[in-house]
């Protein structure tokens, strides 16, 4: 299970739209042509605020359970990790507003604040080859109060942490810790859903400065996950399955998409993993095809990879052959459905494939359903053999949320239990195949 958690930890941090997203029809037609693709369906950069005496950059916030690893539904928090960088000025307190359902109570931290634990310097002694050293601010109190109680409004609880010395800008990483047991009174089990945080900066007289950002995370829920091998997981029960070798099958078929995979082969017949993912609509329209780029994974190539293109994941929105080639964070919707598509990166440690410090993501949600798409290594299966990791690179595929799984078909809402009976086909599919019996394909 720790490989697949740790691929959950990725995707709390990357697979989470923020609010850089727009919405786009994909111009007159339901689906981008090739020529159209790229022009029309991307949203502009950024704007990139160097130097700005208000802007909180590169907030993190993320949610662990007693494990270490990120939160899902039905389980009691333990950790809140928090990282940011501050502006230049004096600065005395950061507020962080969640929603109430996080926290049952007021409560003040007494043990279980790990400021600045050395994560975020730039090397030994806080500075890198050239002598650049990475301000720090740290940490010394932390307490969750009612937001009314700060100058920040609306329902929910703030945590304040108090800042040493009157920070004067620079990076706050820090850690929360001990809540499942020293404040478990305090705390609530989550559900799944989207967390919206917003934090503000107080200076050294106590009053709010302009300095403010917000971020969302995902508590991913235990129904339905496929991953690499194939693998799902529903309702705390794994279930390992072989898919047909040719074709495209349908794992989940909803009210609103149906999500197809194909399948590649490692070194032995009971091996193979999600080579390729096909997005559709009821009707038969593409919305997005995704698949693993092996070949420039598993390049040679010792400079640093141009992380403005992707090179991880090759994405074809709508009915474009033409692959997406500028990596930035975008949010794209279908014309006259609720389908939406976003496409990212973000960093991630340790590294989903080797020598790739960030992980490219399409992350689909529709109101029946929403899932990430990552890349992978093959570190489970071969845990020795980086060579052969790298070469059987493929897709991994994530659920976050289902509504109305009941109504779902396809071959994973059999495997469930959702769908009865249970086909033949899909039978065949849940026994280890041999090289003298092949699956067959039809479900």
């Amino acid at each position: 299970m720790a490989p697949f958690l740790a691929l959950l930890q990725a995707v709390l941090a990357a697979c989470v739209l923020q609010a850089t997203a727009q919405d786009n029809p994909f111009g007159a037609d339901p689906a981008p042509t090739a020529a159209a693709e790229e022009g029309v369906s991307e949203a502009p950069a950024a704007e990139r605020r160097l130097g700005a005496t208000d802007a909180i950059t590169g907030l993190e916030f993320s949610i662990k359970d007693t494990n270490g690893t990120d939160i899902m539904d039905g389980e009691v928090p333990d950790i809140f990790a928090i990282s940011m960088t501050l502006p230049a000025g004096s600065h005395s307190e950061l507020v962080v507003k969640v929603p109430s359902t996080v926290f049952t109570s007021n409560f003040a931290f007494t043990t279980g604040i790990d400021a600045n634990g050395g994560s975020r310097r730039l090397a030994e002694g806080g500075a890198d080859a050239y002598g650049r050293r990475l301000s720090t601010c740290t940490v010394n109190t932390a307490e969750v109060v009612d937001c009314s109680q700060t100058s920040l409004t609306g329902s929910g609880r703030c945590l304040k942490l108090g800042l040493t010395g009157g920070c004067n800008g620079g990076t706050v990483s820090t850690e929360l810790s001990g809540l499942s047991t020293t404040y478990e009174a305090h705390v609530t089990d989550l559900n799944a859903a989207n967390i919206e945080v917003s934090v503000r900066v107080f200076d050294s007289a106590g009053l709010a400065t302009s300095a403010t950002a917000s971020a969302v995370l995902a508590v991913l829920s235990q129904a339905g996950v496929a991953i690499s091998d194939p693998i799902t997981f529903y309702k705390g029960k794994k279930t390992k399955f072989w898919l047909p070798l040719e074709g495209e099958h349908l794992l989940v078929q909803t009210p609103d998409l149906g999500i197809y995979a194909s399948v590649f082969k490692g070194p032995r017949t009971d091996l193979q993993w999600f080579d390729r993912f096909f997005i559709k609509l009821p009707d038969g329209r593409i919305v997005v095809e995704v698949g693993v780029k092996r070949d420039s994974i598993n390049s040679n190539i010792t400079a640093p990879r141009d992380h403005r293109m992707f090179s991880q994941l090759e994405i074809k929105l709508g009915d474009s052959q033409v692959p997406l080639r500028k990596l930035q964070r975008t949010l794209f919707s279908f014309r006259d459905t609720s389908v939406k598509v976003g496409v990212g990166t973000q960093r991630f440690d340790p590294p989903r494939l080797h020598g790739q410090p960030v992980t490219e993501f399409v992350n689909v949600e529709t109101p029946s359903i929403s899932f990430v798409l990552v890349a992978s290594h093959a570190g489970n299966e071969f845990p020795n053999d980086l060579e052969l990791q790298k070469k059987h690179a493929h897709m991994d595929w994530i659920t976050r949320e289902m509504v109305g799984s009941k109504s779902f078909t396809g071959i994973l809402p059999q495997i469930w239990g959702v769908q009865q009976p249970l086909s033949s086909q899909v039978a065949a599919m849940l026994q280890e195949p041999t090289e003298a019996a092949q699956i067959c394909t039809e479900v």
